[in-house]
């Protein structure tokens, strides 16, 4: 199967167009049209072969996007856990169908065995990436546990790959706000906060603050300066994650 690169300008929001598409492969050097969004999968594979045609790491990040959504359930006024959704985007999904064996009959729809079969093939996460998810109450971090899977489905008119899984939490309590961030510390992923923000057990209001990103570019443009303004492997690329991050701000009742 072809591998692919991003190329998407200054705008890291870019998404994918519809999943069910036949896409060439791109040779090196080529232009790629407008506002595509091209990768390869999720962390494990090809990285370094991925980076090598381009002259600059900035062309290569990030790979994935993300729509992330958070179900937080509060008992006694204390989160005691967290549902995660993330939805990918289109070619993404596309690469999972086809690497997983996925939906054969083109329908948009996946099977029980399927789901079965494939269930947390997200979770399996490294040794510099957590989960992408904080959250704190009143500046206080909470400590977040180990995720198990929920459920996977193909959604939306594209069919595009949303998965669920569930996290337990311990809450410090206290008045201050509930603040969450989900985001990828390498930046190999993009996560924006833009899913269903759900407070089970409290009233809650949720706010979506968005990044500075002229000021997140410059952050990446002064790491990539400190390195010598170019990435040898995926590994040593800046950990510029959390100036791109999202913050999700819950003003709750009581």
């Amino acid at each position: 199967m072809p591998r692919y690169l991003l190329n998407n300008g200054d705008n890291f929001s870019a998404r994918a167009s519809p999943c069910r598409w036949d896409a060439a492969p791109l040779a090196p050097g080529a232009a790629l049209p407008d506002t595509s969004v091209m990768r390869v999968p999720f962390r494990p594979f090809l990285i370094a072969a991925a980076l090598a045609p381009w002259p600059s790491a900035l062309t290569a990040h990030p790979h994935v996007f993300i729509d992330a959504g958070l179900r937080l359930i509060v008992e006694d006024g204390r989160v005691t856990a967290v549902e995660v959704t993330w939805l990918y985007d289109g070619l993404y999904t596309l690469l999972l169908l086809e690497d997983y064996g996925l939906d054969e009959d083109y329908d948009l729809a996946l099977t029980e065995a399927e789901v079965d079969a494939t269930l947390g093939f997200d979770l399996d996460w490294g040794e510099t990436f957590d989960g992408g998810l904080e959250l704190s109450r009143g500046g206080v971090p909470m400590e977040i546990g180990p995720p198990e899977p929920v459920g996977m489905a193909l959604v939306g008119e594209e069919g595009q790959m949303q998965t669920v899984h569930r996290r337990p939490v311990t809450d410090p309590g206290g008045d201050g706000p509930l603040v969450a961030q989900a985001y990828d510390p390498e930046f190999y992923a993009a996560m924006e906060m833009t899913g269903e923000m759900v407070v089970e057990g409290l009233e809650c209001e949720a706010e979506l603050i968005r990044p500075d990103l002229d000021a997140a570019y410059a952050v990446l443009d002064d790491m990539m300066t400190e390195i010598g303004g170019s990435v040898a492997a995926e590994d040593n690329f800046p950990m510029v994650g959390e100036h791109f991050a999202d913050r999700v701000v819950f003003t709750c009742a009581g």
